[in-house]
């Protein structure tokens, strides 16, 4: 059992081999907990934590849909942008402490770098990006498509991307579709442990 099994979670999808979770309920990490993270549900978390992999938060789901949507403007369409949101897009994109990566050690960087230039996603990392910079596009796309309702900037950030042609250029998450066993995510409900809670299930 990883840690965040000891929480009320659901599953997301993957990212490679990071599976992608969002809590429902605070986390408080034990400092002294190793693997362990804090988390809240306005985030979303990498790995399972100790029991899994170690932990990858994602805080400002705001910023990593910016920078999505960002990087795709050519520089005659970022002219027409106004200034103030000009620098309230730069504000978002380049906020601090977006990542947080909870006790990784150095061979799980270098793993997770030789994971990203993988030819098997659909847009692995270019040679001249930062592995940060493709996390943040491959999670921001997400949030942008199908996690709107934990980003308290969508419809401000559609508001200034939508005369512009965004396309979902990254299509690096997986999820696993409407009625398929979730392998992730528990619930208390009426004092009684459910397990197998994935965000896109059918509903009964």
């Amino acid at each position: 059992m990883s840690y965040i099994d000891s929480f009320d979670h659901e599953y997301i999808g993957y990212l490679g081999y990071l599976p992608i979770y969002r809590p429902l309920q605070e986390i408080k990490g034990d400092k002294w907990g190793g693997y362990d993270f804090s988390a809240k549900p306005n985030n979303l978390v990498l790995g399972g934590g100790s029991g899994e992999h170690p932990g990858l938060v994602v805080h400002k789901l705001e910023s990593v849909a910016a920078k999505f949507l960002y990087d795709q403007l050519l520089d005659e369409e970022e002219e027409k942008i106004s200034k103030v949101d000009t620098d309230y897009i730069i504000d978002l994109c380049y906020a601090d402490e977006i990542l947080e990566f909870c006790s990784w050690s150095i061979n799980q960087f270098a793993e997770l770098k030789e994971m990203a230039e993988a030819k098997t996603f659909m847009t692995p990392l270019a040679e001249d990006e930062e592995v940060e910079d493709w996390l943040c596009k491959s999670i921001g796309e997400l949030v942008f498509y199908s996690l709107r309702d934990l980003n308290p900037e969508h419809s401000k950030l559609l508001r200034i991307f939508s005369p512009f042609n965004i396309q979902a250029t990254m299509r690096n998450v997986a999820c696993p579709p409407p009625g398929l066993p979730s392998c992730g995510g528990r619930r208390v409900i009426d004092g009684e442990l459910k397990w197998g809670l994935n965000r896109w299930q059918i509903k009964p």
